[in-house]
């Protein structure tokens, strides 16, 4: 894991998510389902979207420079009338003790788990706060 670190900290000019995969429990809706993707698929920043009713997610692959925010993902989400739950994630910047700050968004999150400090590359999991003013936190394993 501290390789692929290493590696991903190489190549960190930018700082934003690169990767977002959100599980709903309550996807059973095979036209909602549908409608999810579409509406991620018209989302700037996006370039590709994959929707798996069986298990329950939607993953993003996001551009180079996007400005999408996982909180958009989720609001999405809700908009189409699913919970967001546990979302898997990609995401690159700047680590200064255990918060990462995404410059391109303007935003910095707490981070749970060790990590290197400065420009890095992280794999990890959010979930939604029950209340959507708190802040979010990043576990890595």
């Amino acid at each position: 894991m501290k390789l692929l670190l290493m590696l991903m900290a190489l190549s960190t000019a930018r700082a934003e998510f690169l990767h977002i995969e959100v599980f709903m429990k309550d996807m059973n809706c095979a036209s909602c389902a549908d409608s999810l993707g579409k509406a991620f698929e018209k989302m700037r920043g996006v370039q590709h979207v994959e929707v798996n009713m069986d298990k329950g997610t939607v993953a993003l692959e996001l551009a180079d420079t996007n400005r999408v925010t996982v909180e958009q993902v989720w609001d999405t989400v809700k908009r189409i009338g699913f919970t967001p739950g546990d979302t898997k994630v990609t995401v690159r910047g700047n680590v200064k003790d255990s918060s990462l700050t995404i410059s391109v968004i303007d935003k910095t999150i707490a981070i749970e788990g060790r990590v290197p400090q400065g420009e890095v590359a992280l794999k990890g999991t959010i979930t939604p706060p029950a209340d959507s003013r708190a802040r979010i936190t990043l576990r890595v394993p």
